[in-house]
């Protein structure tokens, strides 16, 4: 049996060789390691931007009703919707007091109408408001000249007073009243406002104050249009519409924030 022999030092294993991505004391670290990612704000989604621009404003009564602060421009649509709403009676009015040609008032309204209504196709904003304005102005147009009375062009406007006073006089009737429909539509928070009594009383309050606004339009311009007068006409068109619509958003507003604070909604 031969001595055992003494341990030979065993031969020194060689060290890995580094990854090519690895960092090595030579080379910088790459840059996610050098300038880490912020963190996200808590609430804030990945791909959004802290800074990134709000979307449009939302404009009418349905938006006005959700904010705790009421604004006048918003509930009539902004400075758009001032101009959409009054350039075409104040053109067709001032064309005709200085030409008393009836076929460049009507037309040059027309046209204008036309062109707002591009204008918003173009923008990819909704042409609603717009398009039914086009109808009225455009047939408003068509019936003066075939008369040759500028007062004919208002004919559509009183014929649109009289219909919606006519709808919300059955909503009433039916003690279903049109704003606390609409309204329920448009706020969530009331959407149960028909099994609610004090609901349905504030809501047919509402209702009734847009009833006389309709009322009163018939009573003021209705006996303008019977007469001849075309530039009063316009302009009690002009007064009482948007400002007198402003005007009454408010006191509805003013009705609607007041339920919600008794139901403990605000």
């Amino acid at each position: 049996m031969s001595p055992a022999q003494p341990p030979t030092p065993s031969e020194p294993v060689p060290a890995p060789l580094p990854s090519p991505d690895a960092p090595t004391p030579e080379s910088p670290a790459p840059a996610d390691a050098r300038h880490p990612a912020p963190e996200q704000p808590a609430g804030q989604l990945p791909d959004e931007h802290p800074h990134a621009l709000p979307g449009r404003r939302r404009s009418g009564l349905g938006a006005v009703l959700q904010e705790e602060e009421f604004s006048a421009a918003d509930a009539i649509g902004g400075p758009r919707g001032i101009v959409e709403s009054v350039l075409p009676t104040l053109l067709f009015v001032v064309l005709f007091v200085l030409t008393r040609s009836v076929m460049i008032a009507g037309i040059t309204a027309t046209a204008v109408v036309l062109v707002l209504l591009v204008a918003r196709i173009l923008q990819r904003e909704s042409p609603g408001t717009v398009l039914g304005g086009l109808v009225g102005v455009a047939l408003g147009a068509v019936l003066a000249i075939r008369s040759g009375e500028g007062s004919d062009f208002y004919w559509p406007g009183i014929v649109t007073n009289a219909v919606a006073l006519l709808v919300l006089g059955i909503s009433l009737a039916l003690r279903r009243p049109l704003v606390g429909l609409l309204v329920g539509l448009l706020d969530p928070r009331v959407a149960d406002w028909a099994e609610d009594r004090d609901a349905r009383r504030v809501y047919t309050r509402a209702t009734l104050l847009f009833a006389g606004l309709y009322v009163a339009k018939l009573a003021v311009q209705l006996p303008l249009l019977l007469t001849g007068q075309v530039a009063a006409l316009g302009a009690a068109k002009i007064a009482m519409g948007l400002p007198a619509f402003a005007v009454i958003a408010y006191l509805v507003w003013l009705m609607h924030r007041g339920l919600l604070v008794r139901r403990g909604q605000r």
